[in-house]
């Protein structure tokens, strides 16, 4: 019997200081069947390199950006990961 695919939504803006903490931390759950999307929603330090980083070792991780034509703001960026979401689970 297979697992279902849990998917982790994580809104993010200017967190280049924290992210790398939070996908380690996803990493490192004993659960293996997951996606992880990470909805950038503009930001302006290096959010985009480190996740750049994390999807080339993991292709669990997404890495998106807020499209120009939703709200800024958390929500928008977490509405937007769940359309980009593929698991039965969040």
């Amino acid at each position: 019997m297979q697992t279902p695919l849990v998917s982790i939504i994580v809104p993010t803006y200017n967190r280049a200081h924290l992210i790398g903490e939070t996908l380690d931390s996803i990493i490192a759950q004993t659960y293996k069947n997951w996606e992880c999307v990470v909805v950038d929603d503009g930001s302006t330090d290096k959010t985009s390199e480190i996740l750049t980083d994390y999807c080339k070792k993991d292709t669990r991780f997404q890495y998106h950006h807020r499209p120009k034509d939703r709200l800024p703001g958390g929500n928008a960026a977490r509405n937007y990961g769940y359309e980009k979401s593929k698991g039965g689970y969040l």
